[in-house]
């Protein structure tokens, strides 16, 4: 099938994440403190009451934007806390700097495995796009001085795949989306033009990053235990490039501002951390490198 008429791509949950030992163990800067930004939590229950969710916010310390903070969410936000350099923050301020929404579980550790696959992949991650939209945001707006026009959208590995899915459901969520490492493999979904075009806003531009890791590959998907035969021979028909073929096709869409970029050297878990800097500073509308 040619992929420009008609791109079929299997949405990839990669290998979770799994954070390291030692950002489980280190102090974060919430906990430490920062010369840039300070810190507060917030925590939201899902609709049913079943699923508790924590929300790390850093508010920059500076004065406030006259038009209010730029605002990013960040997905597996246990992990991104654990990530994030105060050095970087310090970085911000050449920009503006954004509110920072870290969406993570309220559990001990920064990795979940369970919550997240069942959050940022198939029919359920509907459900948490809903909370996202009617009671995350609503808590935080409530709280703080948000402008609107500028929101982004953060995720890695299943992550960038809610990002992706996110997109194409609701488009208008979000001004900015960064998808990182999505590994594309996990759950069918087809970008065609058609789909597309219905469902990006008029008279509007959607930003849309989409990068990884030189040395990411695939899991040895002829084990993979989570399916059919068809679904792990789907899963083995995406190609090895298909991040950038997408980036390609959202490229050619009206309303979308596409790109793809690949990084040397990192794999799957290196590409959290050069993820987190990357979407940092395009939150705060610098350029992405400092």
């Amino acid at each position: 099938m040619n992929w420009k008429q008609t791109l079929t791509v299997v949405l990839l949950s990669a290998l979770p994440f799994m954070a390291s030992a030692d950002n489980q163990e280190k102090p974060t800067l919430a906990a430490t403190g920062s010369a840039h930004y300070r810190f507060e939590r917030l925590n939201i229950d899902s609709p049913d009451g079943e699923r508790h969710y924590r929300l790390d916010i850093a508010i920059p310390d500076g004065t406030a934007p006259a038009t209010d903070y730029p605002v990013m969410y960040l997905l597996d936000g246990n992990n991104a806390l654990a990530e994030l350099q105060d050095s970087w923050l310090g970085e911000l301020d050449a920009g503006t700097p954004p509110l920072l929404v870290m969406i993570g579980y309220d559990i001990e550790g920064t990795y979940d495995g369970e919550q997240r696959t069942r959050d940022y992949t198939g029919t359920t991650s509907r459900a948490f796009l809903d909370l996202i939209e009617t009671k995350i945001k609503p808590e935080v707006q409530a709280h703080y001085a948000i402008d609107l026009n500028r929101q982004t959208l953060w995720g890695h590995s299943f992550g960038g795949l809610f990002v992706l899915s996110a997109l194409l459901e609701r488009p208008d969520a979000f001004q900015t989306w960064i998808a990182a490492s999505a590994s594309l493999w996990y759950q069918p979904m087809t970008f065609d033009n058609g789909m597309a075009l219905r469902k990006f806003p008029e008279g509007t531009t959607r930003t849309v990053r989409l990068i990884r890791g030189e040395r990411e590959g695939k899991p040895p998907i002829a084990q993979f235990d989570g399916g059919s035969p068809e679904r792990r021979k789907a899963m083995q028909a995406v190609p090895s490039d298909a991040n950038r073929l997408l980036a390609e096709h959202l490229a050619i869409l009206p309303g979308a501002e596409a790109s793809y970029e690949q990084f040397n050297g990192r794999n799957h878990g290196q590409m959290f951390s050069t993820a987190l800097h990357l979407g940092l500073r395009r939150a705060a509308g610098l350029p992405e490198r400092p």
